[in-house]
């Protein structure tokens, strides 16, 4: 008997250790920003169906000397993709020409490119397998 509680009692233990390690933290860091205007948005998306349309996480950040950096914390390991783009006139959402061409500027990770319309997931992904992670995004 004792020596179930003991194996049960170590099986917790292990368990607990183990869903500890499996967050980690993402370190985004965007360059090449045309100016200090304004915020930049930055989204993270955990999967496919949710690439472009609903954030896992976001967060905004103003711009210095054409530079920011935006940290995720407790992010589960597995798969992702970051959108950025430059809000020049803060007003919360990214600004089109007739309603579908991005006025301002954006990138994604992998530096993934929009080919006849927004760039694609498979392009973007990237895996999260390890407590510190970087990404570094050129606008």
């Amino acid at each position: 008997m004792k020596s179930a509680i003991l194996s049960f009692g170590m099986i917790l233990c292990m368990v607990s250790i183990a869903s500890a390690q499996t967050t980690a933290t993402l370190k985004v860091q965007i360059q090449d920003i045309e100016s200090d205007e304004g915020m930049l948005r930055v989204g993270l998306y955990d999967s496919a169906q949710n690439w472009l349309e609903k954030t896992f996480k976001s967060k905004s950040s103003t711009i210095v000397d054409g530079k920011c950096e935006v940290v995720f914390d407790n992010v589960p390991y597995g798969f992702y993709g970051i959108s950025v783009y430059h809000d020049e006139n803060n007003n919360g959402k990214m600004d089109k020409y007739l309603g579908f061409y991005p006025k301002e500027n954006y990138a994604c990770s992998n530096q993934a490119p929009a080919k006849y319309g927004p760039p694609e997931w498979k392009d973007a992904k990237f895996i999260i397998n390890q407590k510190t992670n970087q990404q570094l995004i050129k606008l």
